[in-house]
């Protein structure tokens, strides 16, 4: 029996860019104290590249987000509180933003009467990411990269996942909307890739093809049978 890894965003539910949402009420917070204009627009642009470069690149949330804020308003040493709270309100507000993907309920609960073991892999930041999986239900473990100091696409990230099931990598099916982070680098690190199209999107021919593509999640229980 196989075993299924998941990513989180835009694979199990999605979080209607609450992170962004956080960020660009602070700044306009923080500017009104300091009586600092700024070009909303501008912002919206810095704020969206300053998440690229935590979810994708690596950088440490407190970084990026020193960074976003240091451009448009003066933070000097209250950077680590800045960050404290933007973390606080984020998680806050998740219940009221995150909502899981249509069919993820019973796709989950088709999985568990088949005796399927599954868990979530994904970056970002803990608690959040924890929290995520909390609203929409999810009851498995979930690994978040910040937590066990590795993340996709690193092959190592992959193997602990793989550890945790105690499996072969060739025994993992991951499930993910990302072709870089998600599919490519499963492959890579000797899984089978399932690629979550629910978007319309077009997947890059640069990158090693999904061994499955499902446009919803109800579609999964279906080709795990077919992989026994």
């Amino acid at each position: 029996m196989l075993a299924v890894g998941f990513d989180f965003d835009h694979t199990l539910g999605i979080d209607n860019k609450l992170e962004r949402r956080v960020a660009l009420q602070m700044l306009e917070e923080l500017a009104g104290t300091q009586a600092v204009a700024y070009d909303p627009a501008e912002a919206e642009g810095a704020v969206d590249e300053m998440l690229h470069q935590s979810r994708s690149g690596g950088l440490p949330l407190e970084t990026a987000l020193a960074g976003f804020f240091d451009r448009f308003v003066e933070l000097g040493d209250r950077a680590p509180e800045v960050s404290e709270q933007f973390e606080q309100r984020v998680v806050a507000l998740a219940p009221e933003l995150v909502e899981a993907l249509p069919g993820l309920h019973d796709m989950l609960a088709e999985l568990q009467k088949n005796g399927v073991p599954y868990a979530i892999l994904t970056n970002g930041w803990s608690p959040l990411q924890e929290e995520k999986a909390r609203i929409v239900g999810f009851e498995g473990p979930v690994f978040v990269s910040e937590r066990i100091g590795v993340r996709k696409p690193s092959r190592e990230a992959f193997e602990f996942l793989a550890k945790h099931f105690g499996a072969p990598p060739a025994a993992v099916l991951y499930v993910g909307d990302d072709p870089a982070l998600d599919c490519a680098a499963a492959r890579a690190a000797g899984m089978k890739s399932v690629w979550f199209d629910w978007e319309g999107r077009s997947y890059p021919q640069e990158l090693e093809a999904p061994n499955f593509v499902i446009h919803s999640l109800s579609e999964l229980p279906a080709l795990l049978q077919g992989q026994d």
